[in-house]
């Protein structure tokens, strides 16, 4: 009971420090996207597409080699940690090396040639955030969630705090005749800001470093931990690909003069959908230590199959009520990205399905058949990129939410049939299914109707809709909210 609890108080604090993150980075979209023009936007979200992608890659899957190893007896956790952060800063080196090499072709490719600083800041902050992952690792397998969390949280204060005084201070002083070192151009400073916090983190974490010269202990076969490692890496490289390469893809397939507005505007819109994608965060962190902890539980499908009812219901919810408050939502961002907003409901379903992917994987989690999770996330990127190629040059933005939402679609039908086969789950198919199809019909008349009555008209029609469907559930979830209220 006691290592219930404990684990219990470190996945909240592991899970509050990411989430504080991502939210944090989310309430400067409204100072971002006022200061950043259309193609600005796109540049940084190009840039950043890249690091996601190149992050899976550098990282080699050797954080999870190093959990895997470090807690075998037959091997020393600071002989295992030696040895694949020497795998991983080698691997950074050397493609720092051929970065620099070529980078003129690089630069070419990437239509960045006037500005080469883009692509050095691109390395650093790649480069820092790789090298983080083992420390931070190292971090987790010892238990100092707080100490993780601290170093985190720091990194996430001095990236904020730059951009703050980059595009809040920098300007306010400057009307008043007093100019302070800033750079001209504001992307310039979105990636200084990071950059920044990314060396303090890795002087943060330097001190559990400490057994990469210390240690005298015997290595473990390189051929070993690089078997472990590269199909991890693999099957992370679908699931990246199948989440963020549509930027790419936009700023590839359209025309040079608008392609960059257009990934910005997609950018800025999908960034709204990111309301969806917390709560999914924040169940996430919750949710998978309770699968795993009731994975030998004989009544454990019946309760998976509960967990997804409910969670169906509120996310749900959650979309009609943010499509209800979209007019007032949208100046979270500037009006120059509103133009986008017709392809948000489309994102909603696409968040939805991808909370239900998560619910569905467990089967394959639990039952230790992970390489069906390449097959899954495999096929959703195929999907996903052959839908982007034929719909982006006719459709553009359009074309890519609907590549997303059919991608994860597909993800989501493949997952439930291998589950079928081989975990099965009494899931409620036809109340889920229900649930989507009107959250999503009533997403798209709440966000693209303008007409006020008919809008509230909507809402509360799905909301007893949403009641009719699921009154097997509510009936007695409210039996026992009254009893407690007598109580």
């Amino acid at each position: 009971m006691s290592s219930l609890r404990s684990l219990a108080g470190q996945t909240a604090i592991y899970g509050l420090s990411s989430i504080i993150g991502r939210l944090a980075y989310f309430l400067l979209t409204p100072l971002h996207t006022y200061v950043l023009s259309k193609g600005q936007m796109g540049i940084n979200t190009d840039i950043y597409s890249w690091i996601a992608v190149l992050t899976v890659v550098l990282t080699l899957g050797l954080e999870t080699t190093y959990f895997r190893f470090s807690t075998r007896r037959d091997v020393s956790e600071k002989a295992i940690f030696r040895q694949t952060y020497l795998i991983l800063f080698s691997g950074v080196l050397i493609f720092n090396i051929l970065v620099l090499l070529l980078q003129s072709y690089i630069l070419k490719a990437m239509r960045y040639t006037a500005h080469p600083e883009y692509l050095w800041l691109l390395m650093v902050i790649l480069s820092g955030e790789v090298l983080a992952t083992l420390p931070y690792a190292r971090l987790r397998q010892q238990g100092k969630a707080m100490k993780f969390a601290l170093i985190r949280l720091t990194n996430i204060c001095i990236n904020i705090g730059l951009n703050l005084y980059f595009f809040l201070l920098v300007p306010y002083t400057m009307e008043r005749g007093l100019y302070l070192p800033a750079p001209v151009n504001p992307v310039l400073g979105i990636f200084l800001a990071n950059a920044a916090a990314v060396v303090v983190q890795l002087l943060l974490l330097a001190p559990l470093l400490k057994p990469i010269y210390t240690t005298q202990e015997p290595a473990y076969p390189l051929r070993k931990i690089l078997r472990y490692g590269l199909p991890v890496m693999l099957a992370g490289l679908p699931g990246i690909i199948n989440e963020v390469f549509d930027r790419q893809l936009l700023k590839y397939l359209l025309p040079p003069a608008t392609s960059l507005e257009e990934l910005g505007v997609y950018a800025v819109v999908f960034r709204l959908s990111v309301f969806i994608s917390l709560f999914l965060q924040a169940f996430r962190y919750a949710a998978e230590p309770f699968f795993f902890k009731n994975a030998d539980n004989i009544h454990a499908p019946a309760l998976y199959a509960r967990v997804m009812d409910i969670f169906v219901v509120l996310m749900a919810l959650a979309v009609v009520v943010l499509s209800l408050f979209l007019p007032l939502i949208k100046y979270f961002i500037h009006n120059k990205f509103w133009e986008g907003l017709y392809i948000l409901p489309i994102l909603f379903s696409a968040q939805m399905l991808l909370g239900i992917i998560f619910n569905l994987n467990i089967w394959y989690k639990v039952t230790e058949k992970t390489e069906y999770g390449i097959l899954i996330s495999g096929t959703g990127a195929f999907a996903n990129l052959t839908l982007n190629i034929s719909l982006i040059p006719s459709l553009g933005i359009l074309g890519a939410s609907l590549a997303l939402l059919v991608s994860h679609a597909t993800m989501t039908l493949v997952s439930y049939h291998l589950s079928r086969k081989h975990y099965p789950i009494p899931y409620p198919v036809s109340r889920i299914a229900a649930n989507i199809l009107l959250a999503t019909a009533a997403s798209f008349v709440l966000c693209l109707s303008s007409h006020h009555w008919l809008r509230i008209l909507v809402f509360f029609t799905t909301l007893l809709m949403l009641a009719s469907i699921n009154k097997q559930q509510l009936i007695p979830f409210l039996k026992q909210l009254k009893t407690k209220w007598n109580r």
